[in-house]
């Protein structure tokens, strides 16, 4: 075990909030084509990264190749049984029968995408926010899910007045979409930092995207001032397998390293691994909150 993670484990359980699941296209065939050479890592590979690290709580993000086919997340949530929950997708016309099937996987969130590929186009496999703000914002108010953005953080301020009308947790992929080359000054980081400190929004500290280059130094001073804005919203992730990961590979066990060089306050780290996600992502509860119209 990590001298980082082993001294958190100690008093909970560290969750990795950002992972993906692949397994061989015979096994589970994409449902979109991949707009990137998707890795095949299944379960079993995930076990073995974490292995020594003191995770020992998964949440499972649906990637994008599956689109809205959340068969292999359903089987990974099962294998790793109470230690994993899931964020999956799902169109606008999902009914709220469906959400709660879901939810009864251990599934506890939707991802919402407005990231773009190169050429402006939307990534195929991914849903909206419009989605969201249209139709399943309440559907997930009633099951008490949340919902996960990945999107660059000017446009998720821009639709932030439709986004606080949802009603739910909000929570952000990426440490917030923003933009590095900006600086730590703009208004949109500023805004972020303002949101955090309201409780108005969660941040996922996966830093490997933010990072331009793998310069993870370059990241800390934007870590520091998000820590410090709202270590209650925080959740720490590590998005293995770091798909399109440019340059040489990072570990969990370095990532986690990192994060407890940065992250030296025991009180707060253990906030941000153990306890915070815990909440989050419902781990430990096994009764969810059931749709009026299934209790009739």
């Amino acid at each position: 075990m990590t001298t980082s993670a082993s001294r958190i484990s100690t008093n909970g359980q560290v969750v990795d909030c950002h992972l993906h699941v692949f397994e061989a296209s015979n096994l589970f065939p994409f449902k979109v084509k991949p707009y990137y050479e998707p890795p095949i890592s299944p379960v079993s590979a995930l076990l073995e990264a974490i292995d020594a690290t003191g995770v020992s709580r998964f949440v499972l993000v649906q990637p994008t190749p599956y689109g809205d086919d959340l068969s292999l997340l359903e089987a990974s949530l099962a294998k790793l049984s109470q230690s994993a929950k899931g964020v999956g997708v799902a169109g606008p016309s999902t009914d709220i029968t469906g959400l709660a099937r879901l939810q009864d996987a251990g599934v506890t969130a939707l991802r919402f995408v407005e990231t773009r590929r190169a050429d402006g186009t939307a990534i195929s496999g991914t849903v909206s926010l419009d989605a969201l703000c249209d139709s399943l914002a309440p559907k997930l108010n009633e099951l008490g899910m949340h919902a996960e953005l990945w999107a660059p953080l000017s446009e998720t301020l821009s639709r932030w007045g439709q986004l606080e009308k949802a009603g739910i947790p909000i929570v952000l992929d990426h440490m917030g979409g923003f933009d590095p080359r900006a600086g730590r000054n703009h208004k949109d980081f500023q805004r972020l930092l303002g949101l955090l400190r309201e409780g108005a929004v969660w941040v996922k500290l996966a830093i490997c995207r933010r990072a331009i280059g793998g310069d993870f130094e370059a990241i800390r001073p934007f870590h520091d001032d998000i820590v410090e804005a709202g270590c209650d919203h925080l959740v720490w992730a590590s998005d293995f397998p770091f798909v399109q990961y440019p340059g040489k590979l990072p570990s969990i066990e370095q990532l986690l390293d990192l994060f407890r060089l940065w992250v030296a306050d025991e009180t707060i780290a253990h906030k941000i691994m153990v306890e915070n996600p815990a909440r989050l992502y419902q781990f430990g509860q096994t009764a969810h909150r059931r749709p009026r119209a299934l209790e009739d």
